[in-house]
């Protein structure tokens, strides 16, 4: 059976798609498609969506249950279904009151905070220069993100190295300039036999052992896994040994002893602005009414621009920020990994694709490779520019130029180029009326290209 509000939705898809974006973005309420969250603001006005559309979004979002779903979710309720277990990764960023099992994520933070300010004023016994961050997937794609979003507020000097590729290359080339007397090597594995983060544990300690001998590399060891047995025969010490709950999936861990590395190196006050950050987005969500409920609204964009199968078949994400230049990586996972199954409950199964391919770059070099294919191609693709107001360390007119370049690659997707306009412009330069009518063709870009900022 399909839901009668998905079919409403599916008229207004063909109904936007047989009007041209550059009409629709010309609207007289363009403050109505820029949405506000704590910290974010999106700008939807350049996508394919319209008040009628949202409308049927939100009956779509009411007849599946969507609120209910949230509130389930923040309850502690049976929400993964596959493995029989609530999501409780929102709890780890200090709002689970009430949830039996937030008491022992507070104590298993408490415990990682205790360590982390430990290794990083020299109670170790020896001082912590470098975090050697060995993990993959879940366990890596988070803390890399993080790292490079917030390592100029690093509070001590300590720096991460990551290591994630079973190529040993990998390990050698992040570990060829460092010192093992002032490196702590931190394995991050649920399993604990992850067979790639197997082998790079065994290297991690194998190198700490040539260098110190066998009973100072273990005071150089430290995990994060749900196989503790399996850490201590590693080297660790109990001590130094950090649980992951089972209910809090590896794509959402960052906030948990996942970022041990970064609690260590960034501070404990940066850490807690991290988790507060995260924990205002959680009540946002959790509190807001679907109808200005940013989270929500832009999934609710998702389904429209993506699961219908004559959608966007993938999402280009581009920021517009060095600092976020891992966020294409950690979204990949995120996206591609959480609804990469073809398995659904709705009635009658699925009612479209799952999710597009999610893929991107730093912004800057991408316009020097493949925006050309985003403005020219045949394929269509959802675009997203990220950008950070506050560009970080470069002087101000750079980080003015930088959030000029997004906002006009975001312009011309949606205005492109005519043929005419290419002409005269060519003709300006100088080039002769023939060469010019030739050479405009290639200088043509359709528009209408849709995009969220």
């Amino acid at each position: 059976m399909t839901l009668s509000s998905w079919k409403t939705v599916q008229a207004e898809y063909a109904r936007l798609t047989g009007t041209p974006l550059q009409a629709t973005a010309k609207r007289a309420n363009l403050d109505a498609f820029i949405w506000a969250a704590p910290h974010l603001e999106a700008d939807v006005g350049k996508q394919l969506i319209d008040e009628a559309a949202l409308a049927a979004l939100q009956a779509l979002a009411a007849e599946r249950g969507l609120k209910d779903k949230i509130r389930a979710l923040f309850a502690g309720e049976i929400v993964n279904v596959s493995e029989h277990r609530p999501a409780l990764h929102w709890a780890l960023r200090g709002n689970g009151e009430g949830i039996p099992a937030a008491k022992a994520m507070s104590r298993e933070a408490e415990k990682a905070a205790a360590f982390a300010k430990k290794a990083a004023s020299g109670g170790l016994g020896f001082t912590v220069k470098t975090i050697l961050h060995i993990g993959i997937g879940g366990s890596d794609l988070g803390p890399r993100l993080i790292w490079d979003a917030l390592r100029d507020y690093t509070s001590n000097g300590a720096t991460i190295r990551f290591v994630a590729n079973v190529d040993p290359e990998d390990f050698a080339e992040q570990t060829a300039d460092l010192d093992p007397k002032t490196t702590l090597v931190l394995v991050v594995s649920k399993s604990f036999k992850t067979p790639e983060t197997a082998s790079n544990a065994l290297l991690g300690r194998e190198w700490l052992v040539k260098a110190l001998g066998e009973t100072e590399a273990n005071n150089h060891l430290a995990a994060v896994s749900s196989a503790p047995d399996k850490a201590k025969a590693w080297g660790a010490a109990e001590d130094r040994i950090f649980p992951m709950d089972e209910s809090v999936g590896g794509r959402y861990s960052v906030w948990s002893s996942v970022g041990l590395s970064l609690q260590i190196a960034l501070g404990a006050d940066v850490w807690n602005r991290f988790l507060n950050g995260a924990a205002e987005m959680d009540a946002h969500f959790r509190d807001t009414p679907l109808e200005s409920n940013v989270p929500a609204r832009l999934a609710m964009l998702d389904v429209f621009r993506h699961t219908e199968k004559s959608g966007a078949p993938t999402r280009t994400v581009l920021a517009y920020a060095h600092r976020l230049r891992k966020l294409p990586d950690f979204l990949q996972q995120l996206e591609m990994e959480s609804n990469g199954k073809n398995v659904s409950d709705a009635p009658g199964g699925l009612i479209g694709l799952t999710a597009p391919i999610t893929w991107g770059s730093v912004g800057t070099l991408g316009q020097h490779s493949f925006h050309q294919l985003l403005h020219q191609g045949l394929r269509d693709s959802s675009i997203e520019f990220v950008a950070a107001l506050d560009a970080g360390a470069g002087d101000k007119g750079r980080g003015r130029a930088l959030l000029a370049n997004a906002f006009a690659q975001a312009e011309g997707l949606l205005g492109g180029r005519s043929r005419d306009a290419a002409e005269k412009e060519l003709l300006a330069k100088g080039m002769s009326p023939e060469k010019a009518k030739a050479q405009s063709v290639h200088m043509h870009m359709e528009g209408g290209r849709g995009s969220t900022t």
